[in-house]
């Protein structure tokens, strides 16, 4: 079949020939990905150790950025906000995402593949949507925040606060933990449960006593990547927490590069390293904790992952209700206001919505030059950046997984290193490499420069998904194929990436909706011709415009669905032609 496949390959003495350049092309796509990797960190390192900004001479090296950092009073605070913000998203987050995993995928609650898709719901939805109809809803002018402080004269939350924001944090960083804990549910059988059921316990006893103690591992890594990621949050802040002034790490970043009396402070870069420095600190922490996950798997002779779903009894409606609750209030309910926002003057309790009904705000986005082409910036970068990271890392995973190259191993921990990168880090990080090298200029102020720094930004999510699958194709393929006389790239283009076709395609999509999603890694690249729809709803939102931005974020959501929409179609197809 393999033969057939590569319409008669060349006799294996031509191998000779090809040696050179398929080595020269592997060494190529290792460089290129390297470089774009580490690249862009070295000018950032070295910006915050100069007395001036790379583009003015006469500086000197110096610590004094570092000094004036931690010198800092309202840097401290930052640090003390972020680590309260960090700690109750993460503990909430976590918490719920190991009870709904559980709940989910090991009783007999009903509608469970049902709330799986549901509580994915954050990782799909624009970010900044889902924090604009929180803050509609929820807010401290929110409608329901009104109506139970001024009509029924009942206590209320207060949303713009750290405990507010690390409640809300909690739920878009929720599904980090559900996927995590389901991941490792289904790699367990239930054998120690249906012993512990056959000895007469409970069922809530045997989830207590023996479930969660098996996702402790799951449970303690997936706590340390969203504390993590908690660190570098950027829209929550400068959403709720400008208000009150209230900065977290990322936000305070922010505000010293735009509200610093001298240009492109080193302070900020200085800041941005200390926060690299301590989030792969995390990272690198988690990865040593897996090892431990060995300890905590449950084995039998039964083929792994498979279960008998414990009977909840009476307790089942009452988890039904509590999850369908869960989801109705952090997601259903403000992509409802949002979607209200996008239609009414000002949502009030005061004046029944439908009497408030207007499309100016549907106009205004879809005939303002600055919205609209911010939209068409947007799908640009999406489908021509996810387009070209789906295929670096296609190329990439070939080098690291599927060739003899001598530096191979060091591709896989570079791809997926980007996401240990905070976000805002990344985008000063190349605001500096386009400033200090000449061919930065011509990417700098243009859709290109902000499209290599998205593409960097999601080589992990491509990665991720396309790495699993290869490593389901067996490699007696390439034997196959060596034999017929196919070089590497032969073997890879004409075996591997036909197999590869659905993980691709999800990839792509991924991918595409990250794109969209993404901005706290364009916020100091993006100029007024190169504005893409989040960067504008984040400095609109800011400035107090809200029904605009309601509108375009609801423009963003329904592009995220129709692509969904494709891919799952796209991906359908390709499984039956597979």
């Amino acid at each position: 079949m393999v033969s057939a496949v590569l319409d008669s390959a060349p006799p294996r003495a031509s191998t000779r020939r090809r040696v050179l350049p398929e080595t020269m092309l592997q060494a190529t796509i290792w460089l290129g990905v390297t470089v774009v990797v580490v690249g862009p960190l070295l000018p950032l390192l070295y910006a915050s150790v100069r007395t001036k900004p790379i583009y003015q001479a006469g500086g000197v090296f110096s610590l004094a950025a570092y000094r004036q950092l931690f010198g800092d009073p309202a840097y401290w605070r930052a640090v003390w906000n972020t680590a309260v913000f960090s700690g109750i998203a993460t503990v909430v987050a976590v918490g719920l995402g190991a009870l709904f995993a559980v709940l989910c995928h090991r009783t007999t609650m009903r509608f469970g593949r049902v709330f799986t898709v549901l509580l994915l719901a954050p990782i799909v939805l624009p970010p900044l949507g889902l924090m604009v109809g929180w803050t509609s809803i929820y807010g401290d002018s929110g409608y329901v925040t009104v109506v139970l402080a001024k009509v029924l004269h009942l206590p209320v939350w207060q949303l713009s606060s750290v405990l507010g924001m690390g409640l809300l944090g909690a739920t878009v960083f929720m599904p980090i933990a559900f996927l995590t804990c389901r991941a490792a549910l289904e790699g367990t059988d239930s054998a120690l449960e249906d012993a512990a059921l056959g000895a007469g316990a409970s069922p809530i006893t045997v989830i207590r006593r023996i479930t969660l103690p098996l996702l402790r591992p799951a449970i303690l890594n997936s706590a340390i990547l969203v504390f993590a990621i908690s660190f570098e949050a950027l829209g929550i802040p400068l959403i709720l927490g400008q208000s009150a002034h209230i900065d977290l790490y990322a936000s305070y970043l922010y505000h010293g590069w735009q509200n610093s009396p001298t240009p492109d402070p080193a302070f900020v870069s200085a800041g941005a390293i200390v926060l690299i420095v301590f989030v792969s600190g995390l990272l690198l922490l988690r990865s040593v904790l897996l090892g431990a996950e060995q300890r905590f798997i449950s084995v039998s002779g039964r083929r792994g992952g498979a279960h008998r779903p414990l009977d909840l009894g009476r307790w089942g409606p009452v988890a039904t209700g509590v999850v369908a609750l869960y989801v109705l209030v952090t997601a259903i309910v403000p992509m409802v206001g949002l979607m209200l926002m996008s239609f009414v003057q000002v949502l009030s309790t005061l004046v029944p919505p439908w009497q408030l009904i207007t499309g100016d705000n549907w106009r205004i986005v879809l005939h303002d030059p600055t919205l609209h082409r911010s939209i068409v910036n947007s799908l640009v970068l999406a489908g021509g950046g996810a387009l070209l990271t789906v295929a670096v890392v296609v190329l990439a995973t070939f080098v690291a997984h599927r060739s003899r190259f001598a530096l191979r191993a060091s591709l896989a921990p570079t791809l997926m290193y980007p996401r240990a990168v905070p976000g805002i880090a990344l985008g000063i990080g190349f605001f500096w490499t386009y400033l200090m090298f000449t061919p930065g200029s011509l990417v700098r102020n243009n859709l290109w420069g902000e499209l290599l720094v998205l593409s960097v930004r999601n080589l992990t999510l491509a990665y991720i998904v396309i790495y699993p699958s290869m490593t389901r194709i067996g490699r007696d393929l390439d034997h196959a194929a060596r034999a017929s006389g196919a070089g590497w790239a032969r073997t890879c283009r004409r075996i591997l990436l036909p197999l590869l076709r659905p993980a691709v395609i999800g990839a792509y999509v991924l991918v595409f909706i990250s794109m969209l999603n993404e901005f706290d890694a364009l916020v100091f690249l993006a100029k007024p011709s190169t504005q893409v729809m989040s960067v504008t709803m984040l400095q609109n939102f800011t400035r107090g415009v809200a029904g605009p931005v309601a509108a375009l974020a609801m423009v963003q959501t329904l592009i995220v669905a129709s692509v969904l929409l494709i891919g799952a179609v796209a991906l359908v197809r390709s499984r039956r032609h597979a």
